[in-house]
């Protein structure tokens, strides 16, 4: 078989189906050149702000402006911002000039408060509801089952278990069946530019609209808009940097990286700087995959491990919403974990019958 350097073909030969990862406990062997190389060093994101500018500036790697290419042109203020932040030229070349690259301006949009809540419907939708039905229940203990040695390899190694490991990774992507097809650099490209005049007025308009407030009122909002805006920038900065450390391992891996609308990727569905941090080699061949289940796995577990996870309830909580910042999400992976949990006691209390 001819080494895997594309990673869509990655995702389409090996994620679809995470059966595909069950025969012999999950023996997928994905080929080390198509890999990401495993990273150690951790990246905190830096304001957006010209103080910080590096060495290299835009007419250092653009000689002639009046030959820009158009998505130079479009993305130019975000390359500026990866200069100042010290980017290396090439990589912010390559990274705006690939042939994936595309704006999602659906991406630039901001939201914030400009109406009071509505009164909560006496029974709320539960969101995640597929983390409650029975198909849940049944896909991820039949996962358990054909994946039970990586798993528990995973359990021991962080102390975390299998049951909370495999509920993530079915909430998150339903065991690879739902890895999302937006390019990754693509997104962050996007939410970069977030803070220009014409996004950010669009922002103002779109929520002036809906706003019935008075003018000093309004104000606060728009404060608050142009705030969560540079947050937002901000932090599409860091993680198109921490992309950079992952496209000196494999440059066309990160080029052609595929997955969420909000830049995670892989089984895990890890932000770039996540993986730098936090993403781990679970089969020992080298390099960290997150579309391969075993270093999916591995890293999740030492994730929520990072995350403070232990035995009481709490942590547990901490750990999870730390993974997604949503109660909802906390309930759904906490809530399959126990079913997981419980379906396994009286699994084996039947056999010991």
């Amino acid at each position: 078989m001819q080494p895997l350097t594309d990673s869509s073909e990655i995702q389409k030969r090996f994620v679809p189906r995470w059966r595909k990862y069950a025969v012999a406990g999950a023996a997928c062997t994905l080929a080390s050149a198509a890999a990401m190389m495993l990273i150690f060093d951790p990246f905190t994101p830096q304001p957006t702000v010209a103080s910080t500018r590096g060495t290299a500036t835009i007419t250092s790697i653009i000689a002639d402006t009046a030959t820009m290419s158009a998505n130079e042109k479009l993305f130019l203020p975000v390359m500026e911002q990866l200069l100042a932040q010290g980017a290396e030229p090439q990589f912010v070349k390559t990274i705006v000039n690939s042939a994936n690259t595309a704006f999602y301006e659906k991406l630039t949009k901001i939201n914030v408060p400009v109406k009071p809540k509505p009164p909560e419907p006496k029974t709320p939708p539960k969101a995640y509801q597929y983390a409650y039905d029975d198909i849940a229940l049944r896909k991820s203990s039949e996962f358990l089952t054909a994946n039970d040695s990586l798993l528990t390899a995973a359990e021991r190694k962080y102390n975390v278990p299998k049951e909370a490991i495999t509920s993530i990774m079915w909430v998150e992507t339903r065991f690879g069946d739902f890895l999302g097809n937006y390019h990754v650099p693509s997104v962050y490209l996007s939410f970069a530019l977030v803070t220009q005049p014409q996004y950010l007025q669009k922002n103002k308009d779109r929520l002036k609209a809906e706003f019935e407030g008075t003018e000093e009122a309004w104000l606060e909002i728009e404060k608050k808009i142009e705030e969560k805006s540079q947050r937002k920038a901000a932090w599409a900065i860091g993680e198109l940097l921490a992309l950079q450390t992952m496209y000196k391992a494999n440059a066309k891996a990160v080029l052609d990286l595929r997955g969420s609308w909000a830049g995670a990727f892989g089984l895990s569905q890890f932000l770039p700087s996540s993986y730098l941090k936090l993403a781990v080699d679970g089969n020992a061949d080298g390099t960290v995959n997150l579309f391969d289940v075993r270093d999916a796995a591995h890293s999740i577990g030492h994730y929520l491990s990072d995350a403070g996870w232990n035995k009481s309830k709490k942590s547990q909580q901490r750990a999870v919403y730390n993974y997604n910042h949503s109660d909802a999400y906390v309930n759904a992976v906490l809530g399959l974990t126990k079913r997981l949990a419980t379906n396994k006691a009286l699994t084996e209390n039947r056999e010991a019958e």
